[in-house]
């Protein structure tokens, strides 16, 4: 049992992912990721993607893009250059949200408790 041997397909997979992960390829990018950077850094701002709530600084985004560019359909255009203090600012109240929820179920926890009657 402790020397099960891989299936062919998972050892071919695996060496085909070490393959890949070991040499990043980098493509040249279209304008519009030239484009996108270049606004970002004129604007002192970074690239922001809605969909995944993803911040990148514009350095991020180009590398990344230089490695996986041509990857999902449709991404470029929802992408934003927003100051990243939206983000933080954005995060704070969220968590200053969460904080007024669980400090109203920690009190109706208590509560609960404390006007129920203790077993003997």
């Amino acid at each position: 049992m402790g020397g099960e041997r891989p299936l062919p397909r998972e050892t071919e997979l695996s060496k085909r992912f070490k393959e890949l992960s070991s040499q990043p390829k980098e493509v040249a990018l279209p304008a519009a990721y030239i484009a996108i950077y270049e606004a970002a850094v004129a604007q002192h701002h970074w690239i922001y993607d809605p969909q995944l709530k993803r911040w990148q600084t514009p350095e991020e985004f180009l590398e990344n893009e230089k490695r996986y560019a041509g990857g999902e359909p449709g991404r470029l255009s929802r992408l934003q250059v927003r100051d990243p203090m939206d983000g933080v600012n954005a995060s704070y109240a969220q968590l200053q949200d969460l904080k007024e929820r669980m400090e109203i179920f920690v009190k109706r926890v208590l509560e609960y408790y404390k006007q129920r009657p203790k077993k003997s």
